[in-house]
């Protein structure tokens, strides 16, 4: 299974949601590796810093286009659950993460700028699903404020857009930022608000996969 993240944005979370959703996988017993294909190299870094005795994840760096196509076919039998970690651009590569991608989720934040970015968004995915018909994305909030009249007016514009939203948010929380210097994910972290929602969406993504 092939979990690609991604969005034209910087700063929308995709980094925390690979990291956080790779960590879930692993302690449920997936064996799980992410691809990052950001030149910024988030999540190779954290995994650099993961203690010894966390459950193991792979973290590679991939951000040319074609050799993430050579191997994610190569690695693809090797791993129950890859995570593709996307790069904030128009380019090939970003195609090519859409295609890849059994589910695409999309991080986007509850602003207008990010509803800006998502309308760019939505025309590279629907150029890239005449190449795959069948892809299935959902955006993902990050950073939702349910007491702020603004997040609640983007949850509903998100309706109005042809791309479902999953019902879990992440909650603006230190303990992701925490958690991430440490090279942990939330549901290995002290605070069971951040554990849940890691594991909520986690447990969504693997029900759509399940009834892909």
């Amino acid at each position: 299974m092939i979990i690609s993240i991604t969005s034209l944005k910087g700063g929308v979370g995709k980094s925390t949601i690979s990291q956080n959703l790779a960590v879930c996988f692993a302690h449920m017993g997936y064996k799980t590796a992410i691809v990052d294909t950001d030149t910024n190299a988030s999540s190779v870094h954290w995994s650099g810093l993961r203690e010894e005795g966390l459950p193991e994840i792979t973290v590679l760096g991939l951000t040319d286009s074609e050799a993430l196509r050579k191997n994610i076919k190569k690695i693809h039998n090797d791993y129950d659950i890859i995570i593709i970690d996307g790069t904030p651009s128009i380019s090939k590569l970003v195609s090519t993460i859409l295609v890849l991608g059994d589910v695409v989720l999309i991080p986007i934040r509850p602003s207008g700028f990010d509803i800006w970015a998502t309308e760019k968004f939505i025309e590279s995915y629907e150029q890239a699903k005449m190449l795959k018909d069948d892809m299935r994305a959902f955006f993902v909030i990050n950073e939702y404020n349910p007491r702020a009249n603004l997040n609640n007016e983007i949850k509903e514009a998100l309706n109005e857009l042809a791309i479902d939203t999953v019902n879990t948010t992440f909650r603006t929380r230190i303990a992701y930022g925490e958690a991430s210097v440490l090279g942990m994910g939330a549901y290995e972290y002290k605070d069971p608000k951040a554990k849940q929602e890691a594991t909520n969406l986690a447990n969504e993504v693997l029900h759509i996969l399940q009834n892909i």
